[in-house]
């Protein structure tokens, strides 16, 4: 009863502040400028009360359909921008990148063109896995695209080194911008040493907790929860649920996101209720609509 009693406090605080769902959207290349497919990913983002959508393929655009900030071509961009934010009230669009290169050349100098916020993007997102040594050791793809090249040694800590040269630059831009920019990145493994230093370079984390239900997703990062505790973070924070089969495609199949959502929060101790848990992110867009495809089909008969 008193576990229960924590529960229905935390979720009505933070409800009263807004529980947020961010999608991860993935193969964006081929949903910009097809209006089906963009008002297709939009109702769905607002029909399940999403708020933020996170833009992959940013880079593949960049390179093969135009420059983002050419503002003879990008038109497309920020029609889908601002229809999002309009007419789906969608409050944020992030853009998703791995280098502050990306974010400098192409990201912020799109954002540079335009004067209205709702045409901007509002989330500096940084997809970055510096905690895997397949990437970052010599012959992986960190070390052989970003780390060598800069003088990095092609190890863990390198690669955690670039993480954080990569935020850096990311919260320059922020604070050079004349409308607010959130500055945030995806993490999966981290040390309890590492994390003083990202919390301080990031408004949000959003934090990986692939697993098949909401209990073994809050068995698999209860731990690393109790590091941000230990480090007094006071920052954003989000858990990043997967919708592939492998891990909650399944389970949201028969369980609506809500059910899902309250299950993992009712596992939470007082303690962890501590920190600023601002909600759930999704991964990703396309996995996603298949679950709740078939969700809806179990309770309408309907298919989409």
């Amino acid at each position: 009863m008193k576990k229960l009693m924590y529960f229905i406090i935390f979720v009505s605080t933070i409800n009263s502040y807004g529980l947020q769902r961010i999608l991860y959207v993935d193969g964006f290349i081929d949903i910009l400028g097809n209006k089906a497919k963009e008002n297709e990913l939009l109702t769905l983002a607002s029909e399940n009360n999403f708020k933020s959508l996170i833009l992959y393929d940013l880079d593949k655009i960049d390179k093969k359909l135009f420059h983002l900030a050419d503002s003879t071509k990008n038109n497309v961009l920020i029609n889908f921008i601002k229809k999002a934010k309009t007419v789906y009230k969608i409050k944020e669009i992030g853009a998703s990148g791995e280098n502050g290169g990306f974010f400098i050349n192409e990201i912020d100098a799109y954002n540079k063109t335009r004067k209205d916020p709702l045409e901007r993007f509002d989330v500096y997102n940084l997809e970055y896995e510096y905690w895997k040594t397949t990437k970052s050791d010599l012959g992986g793809y960190y070390c052989e695209n970003y780390l060598r090249k800069n003088g990095i040694p092609c190890t863990r800590e390198g690669s955690y080194k670039y993480y954080l040269e990569t935020l850096s630059i990311m919260n320059c831009l922020a604070e050079e911008s004349d409308t607010p920019i959130k500055v945030e990145a995806y993490i999966g493994k981290y040390q309890n040493k590492e994390i003083k230093h990202i919390t301080n370079n990031v408004d949000r984390l959003l934090i990986s907790s692939y697993e098949s239900s909401p209990k073994k997703a809050f068995k698999n990062i209860k731990n690393r929860l109790n590091i941000f505790i230990r480090n007094n973070a006071k920052i954003e924070l989000s858990i990043i649920l997967s919708s592939e089969v492998r891990y909650m495609g399944g389970f949201l199949k028969y369980s609506s996101l809500d059910e899902a959502e309250k299950e993992l929060l009712s596992y939470l101790n007082t303690d962890q209720n501590k920190l600023n848990f601002t909600g759930f992110t999704y991964y990703n867009y396309s996995y996603l609509k298949k679950s709740l495809d078939f969700f809806n089909f179990r309770k309408t008969g309907v298919r989409r």
